[in-house]
C-alpha cells in the first residue's frame, strides 16, 4: 500500500509539472494567437477606415471637377476674376454670380457636403445654399489670414486636404470642419472649398467595436478621434511613426496605421490597455481551466495505472516473504500483469533462488571438505614428528661413533622440515628464507663436495622484508635441476640481496648452460597469463598447482601486486640470473597481515 501510495504521489507530481507546463503553453499560444488576431484585424480595421475616408474625399473632390467642367460656371468663375483689371458691366458680374449660385446650389452637390464654397482675390463669396447664413463679401486682408490658402498655392492646382478648422463662412459660432479645396490656375480664379462637418466622421464604420481611431492629416496634425482619451505627445509620435499597413505594441497597446494613397493622411487604430488587458485575462482562465482539466485526468489514469502497475509487485512480495531455505528450489513466480519490467523482475528473482539453492548445496559440501581437510591434517602431523624421531635416532647413533658430520647433517635436515612443513604461514622474512637456504646449500655441499660452491650476500636493510615461504629454496632447487644437465663443470651459486633507490631485489645466480630464448619467451608468457588470471580472480591455486618457478611468480605477484619485481635472464658469461624483489613508493604501507594467515 505504502509503495501504492508513492506512485501515485511521484506520477503526480509529474502530472502537476506537466499540467503547469500545458497551461503555460496554451496560455503562451493562445495570447501570441489572440495578438496576432488582433493585429491582423486592426490593420484590416485601419484599412477600412482609409476605404470609408477615401471614398468620402473622392465625392467631395469630384464635386471641385464638377464646377470646373462646367463651363457656364467656369466663364463666371473668370469674369469675377477680372473685375478688378478692367471694368466688366454689372450685368455680366451679377450674371456670373447668379450662375455661380445657381450651379453650388444644385442637388447632388448638398447631398454630397455640408458646403461648397468659392472666393476669388477681387473679395467675391458664393456658397452653396444652407440653413446657414454665410458671408457675402471677404476683404483681402481678411483672406491672407486663412493659413490654409499657401497650401493650396502650393499645390499647383491639385486638391489638397485641409484638416479640422472653425467654419469660417457662418455669421455665428462656426461648426468645426475638415475640407478639400483647390486653387484654380490663372489670375485670380480664386479658390474652391468642399466642406465637410468633423462630426460627420463619427459615421465611419469600424469593424473592431473595442477598437478606437484616429484621423491624422499630414502625418501628425488629428483631425479626428474616436475617443476623447486618445495619446498626446510622446506616445501619439511613436504611432505615428508605424509604417503603414502594419501593427505593433506601443506602451501596452496594439496599435496599426494605414496611409492613404490618394490623399495625405492616415488612419491609426489602436486597442486601449483595459481591453487588452481583460482579453489577457480571460485567455488566462482558459488556460488555468486546461491545466486543471488535464490534470484532473491525468490524476484519474494515475490512480488507475497505478492500481494496475503495483499489483504484480504485491503479488512478488507476497512470494518473497513466503520464500525460505526450505522451499527454495520450489520457488516459480507467475504475474498477472504483463509488463517486460514486472517479468524481468521476476525472472531475476528465480535465477537469484536458484543460485542461493546451489551457493547453499555448495556450503554444504564445502563444509564436508572442510572437515575431510582437518583430518587430513591431523594425520599429515604423524609423518613429521616420526621423521624427527628418525633423524634424532641417527643423530644419536652419530654421536656414538664420534660422526660429527652425521649430528650436523641430521640437524639441517632437521630445520628444514621444521619450516617446510610449516603450514601456519604462507610468508616469511628474507632472514627465515636465508637460515633455511643455508641449511639446504650445507647438505648439497655434503653431498657434492668441491663440487659445487656458493655465496650469500644479503644486507642487513633488506632482511626483515617479506616473501613468499620456499622462493629462494626453488630458484636453487631449479639450477640443480636443469642448469648442469649436460656439463660437468664446478657449480657455481651466488645470492645477492642489496636495497637501491625506490627498490629491494634478492638476485640468484649460477653458471651453467642458461636457457633457450623460446623457453624464456614461453615463459615469459606463463607469467603474463597469470597476471591477467589473478587480475580477473580466477581460481589460480587450483590452476597453478606444484612448486615450479611459475608458482613461485605467482604467489610472488599476490604479495606485491604491481609492485613485483620478478625476471629471468641469460647471463652473457654464461648462466642465469634470476631477480625478486618489491618496488618502494613509501615506507610503512605494505601489508604483512598475510605472515600468520593460511
Amino acid at each position: 500500500m505504502k509503495y501504492q501510495t508513492r506512485l501515485i504521489l511521484a506520477y503526480a507530481t509529474v502530472a502537476l509539472l506537466l499540467s503547469l507546463s500545458l497551461g503555460v503553453v496554451v496560455y503562451k499560444i493562445s495570447l501570441d494567437y489572440e495578438v496576432r488576431r488582433q493585429k491582423e484585424s486592426l490593420v484590416v480595421t485601419s484599412e477600412q477606415l482609409v476605404s470609408q475616408m477615401e471614398d468620402q474625399l473622392n465625392r467631395m473632390d469630384a464635386i471641385i471637377y464638377y464646377i470646373l467642367s462646367d463651363p457656364a460656371m467656369l466663364n463666371s468663375i473668370k469674369t469675377l476674376g477680372m473685375v478688378s483689371e478692367r471694368p466688366i458691366p454689372s450685368d455680366y458680374v451679377l450674371d456670373a454670380k447668379t450662375e455661380l449660385d445657381v450651379g453650388l446650389t444644385t442637388e447632388y452637390i448638398i447631398r454630397n457636403c455640408y458646403r461648397t464654397v468659392f472666393y476669388n482675390q477681387t473679395g467675391y463669396v458664393i456658397s452653396s445654399y444652407n440653413m446657414n447664413v454665410t458671408i457675402p463679401w471677404i476683404k483681402r486682408e481678411d483672406l491672407d489670414k486663412i493659413s490654409y490658402l499657401k497650401k493650396a498655392d502650393k499645390a499647383n492646382g491639385k486638391t489638397v486636404l485641409i484638416g479640422s478648422h472653425t467654419d469660417r463662412w457662418e455669421r455665428k459660432d462656426g461648426t468645426e470642419v475638415y475640407s478639400i479645396m483647390k486653387a484654380v490656375q490663372g489670375f485670380q480664379m480664386g479658390y474652391i472649398e468642399v466642406e465637410n462637418t468633423v462630426e460627420s466622421l463619427g459615421g465611419l464604420a469600424v469593424a473592431d467595436t473595442s477598437a478606437r481611431f484616429m484621423l491624422l492629416v499630414d502625418k501628425d496634425e488629428i483631425l479626428y478621434a474616436s475617443a476623447e482619451d486618445y495619446p498626446r505627445g510622446k506616445g501619439l509620435r511613436k504611432m505615428a511613426e508605424i509604417q503603414g499597413g502594419t501593427a505593433d505594441t506601443i506602451n501596452g497597446m496594439l496599435v496599426s496605421k494605414s496611409d492613404s494613397k490618394e490623399f495625405s493622411f492616415s488612419v491609426i487604430a489602436y486597442i486601449p490597455d483595459l481591453e487588452a488587458e481583460s482579453g489577457r485575462i480571460a485567455i488566462l482562465a482558459t488556460a488555468v481551466l486546461a491545466a486543471i482539466v488535464a490534470f484532473g485526468l491525468c490524476l484519474l489514469l494515475i490512480v488507475v495505472w497505478s492500481y494496475a502497475l503495483s499489483k504484480p509487485i504485491r503479488e512478488l512480495r507476497e512470494m518473497i516473504e513466503q520464500t525460505s531455505l526450505e522451499n527454495l528450489e520450489v520457488q516459480n513466480v507467475q504475474t498477472s500483469f504483463g509488463l517486460d519490467e514486472v517479468a524481468m523482475l521476476t525472472h531475476s528473482y528465480q535465477m537469484m533462488t536458484e543460485r542461493l539453492s546451489q551457493a547453499v548445496q555448495r556450503e554444504k559440501r564445502s563444509m564436508l571438505l572442510q572437515l575431510q581437510a582437518q583430518f587430513d591434517a591431523l594425520q599429515a602431523q604423524i609423518n613429521p614428528h616420526f621423521l624427527y624421531n628418525v633423524l634424532n635416532i641417527i643423530s644419536s647413533r652419530g654421536v656414538e661413533n664420534d660422526d660429527d658430520m652425521i649430528c650436523d647433517m641430521c640437524g639441517a635436515l632437521a630445520n628444514m622440515l621444521r619450516y617446510s612443513t610449516n603450514n601456519k604461514e604462507r610468508y616469511a622474512h628474507v632472514e627465515q628464507e636465508i637460515q633455511y637456504l643455508e641449511n639446504y646449500l650445507y647438505l648439497l655441499k655434503a653431498r657434492y663436495g668441491e663440487k659445487i660452491s656458493f655465496e650469500i650476500e644479503i644486507e642487513p636493510e633488506i632482511r626483515e622484508e617479506l616473501l613468499p615461504r620456499m622462493t629462494l629454496h626453488q630458484f636453487v632447487e631449479n639450477i640443480l635441476a636443469h642448469a648442469y644437465g649436460n656439463c660437468d663443470r664446478r657449480m657455481e651459486i651466488q645470492v645477492l640481496g642489496k636495497r637501491y633507490p625506490g627498490r629491494w631485489e634478492i638476485c640468484v645466480r649460477d653458471n651453467g648452460e642458461g636457457i633457450a630464448q623460446e623457453k624464456l619467451e614461453e615463459i615469459e608468457e606463463r607469467f603474463k597469463g597469470i597476471r591477467e588470471s589473478l587480475l580477473a580472480r580466477s581460481g589460480m591455486e587450483l590452476e597453478i598447482g606444484g612448486m615450479g618457478v611459475v608458482n613461485t611468480y605467482a604467489r610472488c605477484y599476490l604479495l606485491y601486486n604491481e609492485k613485483l619485481i620478478f625476471s629471468i635472464d641469460n647471463i652473457p658469461a654464461g648462466g642465469v640470473e634470476v631477480k625478486v624483489g618489491e618496488r618502494i613508493e613509501k615506507r610503512g604501507g605494505k601489508d604483512v597481515s598475510g605472515i600468520s594467515s593460511r
